[in-house]
């Protein structure tokens, strides 16, 4: 599964730090996500499953940097729809998964797991797939910007915007759409916090965004978001123990 991977992404410029970086990702995730799984309870064939979706949630990046240089998806395309239109359009999923059955349900966690919710279905086993997919993506996003540094994540001299602050005091996502500025987007970052589906997930993601916090050297203008998504996520799995 691997080895058909760096075949793929072997095609593009792998001197563009962005195609290593999302190589890596790729990778991390799928790991990720069989290690959750098997922590969820997955059985074997679903393990097998969060495995491939974990790989190919993000191969739209590969074509999207190529195309745009970019990875902002409000700038250029959405990742995810482009993604599915490469694994189920151009048939490149045949090359990592051949249950045509299990087709619906891989393009249905790859298209959700960048949007701002996932979209609603009655299917549970869909949605299994896809908060699973949604958890691990934002919890190896906080490992990538805290420990290993890997983007430039510095503050600026802005303000941050009180859209945004205040979705997070409210214990609510925050929207793409309110970003101004880097400010605003570091903040968002700590609102992941608040998609996070499975508390089996909420103790890693609480020690990267720990890193993360970190990273931008514990400015004081972030202390009060960080102190209440951590708190939340405190009392989450607090709960979730003594149940």
């Amino acid at each position: 599964m691997v080895e058909e991977f760096e075949k793929y992404v072997n095609n593009y410029d792998l001197t563009k730090e962005k195609i290593i970086l999302k190589k890596n990702h790729s990778i991390r995730v799928m790991n990720l996500c069989v290690k959750y799984a098997k922590k969820l309870g997955f059985n074997d064939e679903d393990i097998s499953l969060a495995k491939v979706i974990g790989l190919l949630h993000d191969i739209g990046r590969f074509e999207q940097l190529k195309q745009y240089d970019s990875f902002e998806d409000e700038k250029t395309i959405d990742h995810a729809s482009l993604g599915v239109k490469i694994l189920f359009c151009d048939g490149l999923i045949e090359k990592f998964w051949n249950k045509k059955e299990d087709y619906e349900l891989i393009e249905f966690a790859i298209k959700n797991h960048n949007k701002m919710k996932i979209e609603e279905t009655t299917n549970e086993r869909y949605l299994k797939f896809a908060k699973l997919i949604r958890d691990i993506d934002k919890m190896d996003i906080i490992y990538l910007l805290g420990y290993l540094s890997e983007l430039d994540t510095k503050p600026s001299n802005d303000l941050i915007n009180p859209k945004i602050t205040n979705s997070i005091k409210n214990h609510e996502l925050s929207n793409y759409k309110d970003i101004k500025n880097i400010n605003d987007s570091i903040a968002l970052k700590f609102a992941y916090t608040y998609d996070i589906n499975y508390d089996e997930c909420l103790e890693e993601f609480k020690q990267n965004l720990y890193y993360f916090y970190k990273q931008i050297n514990f400015d004081e203008r972030f202390k009060e978001i960080f102190e209440t998504v951590n708190k939340y996520i405190d009392e989450r799995i607090d709960k979730y123990v003594r149940n």
